[in-house]
C-alpha cells in the first residue's frame, strides 16, 4: 500500500469557562488562547489501497466509494497511527474516528509501513547557530577520533537552512520559547510565528561582510647624483595633495660624461656618498 506521509498544522483554542450563566459565561468563553501544533498525515491515493483500508475499518462514506479521490489519516494523538486517530475522505471531507476494536493485525501492518523517509528533523539542546553549520569542523585535539567523510550535499544544505534560521532567531529574539512555520510553494510562501514574547523581540541587523580596503605597498626609486638608492615606502593614508620639489644641481651621470667627452676625474674628485632620504 502506497502512502505520502506529510504534516498538518492544527490550530487549538484553549479557553477557561467559569461556572455561571448568561453574559458572564459567554464573555469568559470568548477569551481563548490560540496555539498551533503539527501532526503527521498519511495520504492514500491508490484506488486499491483506499478500498482495502476503508474495508478493514468498516468506514462507509456517504459518497460512492468509486468517487473517492484520496484518504488522509491524521495522527491526532501524536504517538503513531492507531486507535482514536482521524480518517478524512475527499472530496466530501467526511471525517471518521478509528474504532480501536477494528484495528486488526492487517491494519496495524499497514499503518506501521507509513514512514516520513524524506523529512528532516533535528532535536537537541540550545546551542549557538554556528554549531550546526555544515562547514563547522569539530577538531579532535587528541587524534583518537579522526574526522569522518563529509556529509552528502543534501544533508549539508538542510543543516545550512536550519543554522541560518536559528541564527536569525537568536539575533532578533531574546525570549525562551518561539514557534515558527514556513511553507513555500511555486506561487508564494507562508510564514507564521506564535507562542513568543513580544517584549523579547529586538531587531538587530546581520553582521556586515569583510572590509573591501586593500593595503598596497609601492616601491619608489630615488635617484641622487650617480648612485641609485632603493627604498620601500609604506603608504598608510590617502595622499590628498602633491608637493613638487624643485630640482637642484647634481653631477652628471656616467653616461652623460662619456657623451660630452669629459676629461678624466682628478685625484681631488670624490664620489658622491649616498644618503638615505
Amino acid at each position: 500500500m502506497t502512502s505520502i506521509p506529510r504534516y498538518v498544522l492544527v490550530c487549538i483554542a484553549l479557553g477557561w469557562m467559569g461556572v455561571g450563566w448568561g453574559g458572564k459565561a459567554l464573555g469568559q468563553a470568548q477569551q481563548a488562547d490560540f496555539t498551533q501544533v503539527t501532526r503527521p498525515v498519511a495520504q492514500l491515493s491508490d484506488r486499491a489501497a483506499i478500498d482495502e483500508f476503508l474495508t478493514e475499518l468498516i468506514i462507509t462514506p456517504q459518497i460512492p466509494q468509486d468517487s473517492i479521490r484520496r484518504v488522509e489519516v491524521i495522527d491526532v494523538t501524536g504517538n503513531g497511527y492507531g486507535p482514536d486517530d482521524l480518517v478524512v475522505v475527499y472530496p466530501s471531507g467526511e471525517t471518521f474516528n478509528i474504532d480501536p476494536s477494528l484495528v486488526t493485525g492487517r491494519v496495524q501492518d499497514i499503518m506501521r509501513s507509513w514512514r516520513l523517509e524524506s523529512e528532516f528533523q533535528y532535536d537537541g539542546a540550545n546551542a549557538p547557530a554556528e554549531t550546526f553549520r555544515p562547514d563547522t569542523v569539530q577538531t579532535d585535539t587528541t587524534g583518537a577520533n579522526p574526522p569522518g567523510p563529509p556529509s552528502p550535499p543534501p544533508e549539508r544544505a538542510k543543516n545550512g537552512i536550519m543554522a541560518d534560521v536559528l541564527e536569525t532567531v537568536q539575533r532578533n529574539y531574546r525570549g525562551e520559547a518561539v514557534s515558527l512555520l514556513l511553507e513555500k510553494t511555486a506561487s508564494g510562501f507562508t510564514f507564521e510565528m506564535w507562542d513568543y514574547d513580544e517584549q523579547a523581540l529586538r531587531h538587530q541587523a546581520p553582521p556586515g561582510g569583510p572590509s573591501d580596503t586593500v593595503r598596497t605597498r609601492d616601491l619608489v626609486y630615488v635617484v641622487r647624483s650617480d648612485s641609485v638608492i632603493y627604498d620601500v615606502v609604506y603608504i598608510n593614508r590617502t595622499v590628498e595633495e602633491t608637493e613638487y620639489i624643485p630640482q637642484g644641481p647634481t653631477s652628471a651621470l656616467p653616461g652623460e660624461k662619456e657623451r660630452e667627452g669629459a676629461a678624466t676625474v682628478g685625484p681631488s674628485s670624490r664620489a658622491a656618498t649616498p644618503r638615505r632620504p
